[in-house]
């Protein structure tokens, strides 16, 4: 009546691998989009932008602005307060260009899923009998619905994110090599330590996040066959038996869900945590530096530490 629950191997099978083919079938989808994901990228430029120029500009203000006020026996407030509109505006601009992108890539991920779900019930049709002989009716709809919702989250979310990543990582190494060669050498070298650790984390992560949808979609395929059949359980006496089965499953899914979200819950306290230490480091490094007036080398030449680049860079 019930089909004998699958054996889950200790490695992830060959099927649940990314498959190139299948992102470049995933990619086609977004073709009907291209004017819509033109503006995107380019909001999320702006937006990644705004995020390295609001570094560079408190080196500015701190520099230009406050420590000559500081030393002046009668201080002048019109250019600091010009800088800061100036830059009010600037950030304003950024905003603007996240909530654009933001709103307009939901409208782009709800339009390729609903033509991602009627292929996916056209190519049902077409498919032999015996492979829904093979596969529960659960198993099934978990496609249409976990699964879909999951690539909701990838392409809404994911995705700029980490195209807006690749942006700031960029702008920001531009960025920090305009304030300081010595500087950006010690952020370098720490985001290489977090970068291992970022891997070995994801990777489990990730592992652990394929099971526990393959275990989704087995709960919800027993789940229908057992609610189908209650009649045939009733009559039977086989409650006992479908509870076992059910609970081998529950508990598989139960492991695998908490082991996923175990990984992914602690990477971000981890990387917080780096993000301090690398904080407390760039201060004393760079108080260490403007204390022995070591010479600076960045793009725009030879000078000293200031505080104005260290602020920067702690920012």
């Amino acid at each position: 009546m019930s089909r004998p629950a699958k054996a889950v191997p200790g490695n992830i099978p060959q099927s649940t691998k990314l498959n190139p083919k299948t992102i470049l079938r995933l990619l086609s989808y977004f073709k009907k989009h291209t004017f819509l994901l033109i503006i995107v990228a380019v909001c999320i430029v702006i937006n990644a932008m705004t995020a390295a120029i609001s570094a560079l500009f408190m080196q500015t203000l701190i520099d230009d602005h406050i420590v000559p006020l500081l030393m002046s026996s009668a201080p002048e407030f019109s250019g600091l307060l010009t800088a800061i509109i100036r830059m009010a505006a600037i950030l304003s601009v950024g905003v603007l260009a996240g909530l654009i992108y933001n709103f307009m890539m939901v409208k782009i991920a709800q339009g390729i899923l609903k033509r991602i779900r009627d292929s996916l019930f056209e190519h049902m049709q077409k498919l032999p009998i015996s492979y829904f002989d093979s596969h529960t009716h659960g198993d099934l709809m978990s496609h249409f619905t976990n699964d879909i919702d999951t690539l909701r989250q990838m392409i809404a979310q994911s995705l700029p994110h980490v195209f807006s990543s690749i942006i700031s990582i960029i702008s920001v190494l531009v960025s920090m090599l305009y304030l300081s060669f010595w500087l950006t050498l010690i952020v370098l070298g720490f985001v290489f330590i977090v970068l291992r650790i970022v891997k070995k984390i994801a990777g489990r992560s990730s592992n652990y996040f394929i099971r526990q949808q393959r275990s989704l979609g087995e709960v919800n395929g027993y789940i229908e066959e057992m609610v189908n059949g209650l009649k045939v359980i009733k009559v039977f006496s086989y409650e006992d038996q479908a509870e076992a089965g059910f609970e081998v499953k529950n508990e598989e899914l139960q492991d695998n869900a908490t082991k996923a979200n175990t990984f992914a819950n602690i990477l971000m306290p981890i990387m917080g945590n780096l993000g301090y230490i690398l904080y407390v480091l760039l201060a004393i490094l760079g108080g260490i530096m403007v204390i022995a007036g070591l010479t600076n080398y960045s793009l725009t030449g030879v000078d000293v530490v200031s505080l104005g680049m260290i602020a920067s860079f702690l920012t």
